[in-house]
């Protein structure tokens, strides 16, 4: 009979155990939390988004209400987005968000890094580095990147500190310096396009979305223009050697084409007859154009010495020598830039790409390469680009390209270049 009690009450204590455990987690989770309007709730989620609460870290889903204190982190390719009362806002990508104030009538939130779309029709106040901004009853865009720190608005009026922007405007913050500028509708990734879509069905922006089709047709017309171009030579795998032309390969190519300027002889008239005939009927020899090339490569080599440091998933995407494209020469127009060149390998040899334009250094910001994307690899960690080996101090789609430049795109992992020479 003491057996039996004893059995019980073991059962007993073991189901309360994981009663509890349950519980704890359910309130982690926020399981038995109800949406009653008045805290702002995940309405949607896309792709991997994680919640770090009360130090435990689990995937987010839609329904979930928000508390103080949550961290959210977007991953690659993921959006979460935010009700927040008759308003909402989205994560996009490799966006990171705490929640200061989950409240929907005086939202607030602290980015440490990514883009952010607003469509607020109450406060949201919102800090990013030592700046505060606050989004009311307007359409708006926050992007917080290494170096750069930008609002665009496209309906109502943002400020942040003591300045102001309003529709068609944005912010660009550097330092103790802002600057306002008009806002570009080419500066629009595919992020900011869908965000402005879904904001045009309730607000009146000032890109509509007929503006943005438009701009999505003249992408997919320049991307058609890319894949039509004239293909690259085959990559080896190996990294290529170039070799010195002989003397007489050099001779025979450069060896110009020189007409007779003299009157022939009558033995030179009797020895080709066909040359005393009318100059129309010859064909007019002419130079070939001279064409411009440069040389082109992709590296992550540094990656093998901080493999500790990447992030999980990545180790898959980094070549076993470092090599994403072993270097390669490219033909070229007058007047393209770096960065019209490394899309158009990267299209020919099918290695995923993604830019975004940089306002602020009215340049494209290469943000990935091979899937390896900045802070990968540690917070100094991302993609630079140096020139016949010099480091250019400005963007990629700034620098215009001369006949035999070589272009290699490194990632650094550490110094912010130092590891590459920079």
């Amino acid at each position: 009979m003491k057996k039996r009690i004893a059995n019980f009450i073991m059962i007993a204590v073991i189901v309360l155990i994981a009663a509890v455990g349950v519980l704890a987690v359910g309130h982690i989770q926020g399981w038995f939390d109800k949406a009653d309007g008045e805290n702002a709730v995940l309405s949607a989620v896309r792709g991997i988004v994680t919640v770090e609460r009360g130090g435990v870290a689990y995937d987010a889903e839609a329904g979930t209400v928000l508390r103080q204190g949550d961290r959210l982190t977007a991953s690659y390719g993921a959006t979460a987005t935010i009700q927040v009362g008759g308003g909402w806002l989205t994560m996009g990508e490799k966006t990171e968000l705490s929640v200061t104030e989950p409240s929907a009538d005086g939202f607030a939130a602290a980015v440490a890094s990514g883009e952010v779309f607003f469509c607020a029709e109450t406060p949201m106040t919102v800090a990013f580095d030592r700046y505060e901004a606050v989004f009311f009853d307007a359409v708006a865009s926050l992007s917080v990147r290494s170096g750069a720190r930008s609002i665009s608005v496209y309906e109502g009026t943002v400020s942040c500190e003591d300045n102001e922007a309003r529709a068609g405007q944005m912010l660009n913050l550097i330092g103790d310096d802002c600057s306002v500028a008009a806002c570009r509708i080419e500066s629009l990734n595919d992020f900011l396009i869908v965000q402005l879509r879904a904001a045009n069905e309730t607000r009146s922006l000032c890109f509509t979305n007929e503006d943005l089709d438009r701009l999505v047709a003249d992408r997919q017309a320049s991307m058609q223009a890319l894949l039509t171009a004239p293909t690259q030579p085959e990559a080896s795998g190996e990294p290529s050697e170039e070799t010195e032309p002989s003397f007489a390969e050099t001779q025979e190519n450069t060896a110009p084409s020189i007409a007779p300027t003299e009157k022939p002889t009558e033995a030179t008239q009797a020895a080709s007859p066909t040359e005393t005939e009318p100059s129309e009927t010859q064909p007019e020899e002419t130079e070939p154009p001279v064409k411009n090339t440069c040389t082109v490569s992709i590296r992550c080599d540094t990656i093998l010495n901080n493999m500790d440091n990447l992030a999980p998933g990545k180790a898959e995407f980094v070549p076993g020598d470092g090599f994403i494209l072993y270097p390669v020469t490219v033909e070229f127009e007058e007047g393209e830039t770096a960065f019209d060149v490394l899309t158009r390998v990267c299209t020919t040899y099918g290695i995923q790409i993604e830019y975004s334009w940089t306002p602020m250094y009215d340049s494209y910001y290469i943000e990935g390469i091979g899937h390896l994307y900045e802070f990968d690899c540690g917070s100094e960690s991302g993609w630079m680009y140096k020139v016949n080996g010099w480091f250019p101090n400005y963007g990629c789609s700034v620098y215009t390209l001369k006949d035999g430049d070589s272009i290699a795109w490194c990632y650094t992992c550490t110094g912010l270049g130092a590891d590459i020479g920079g």
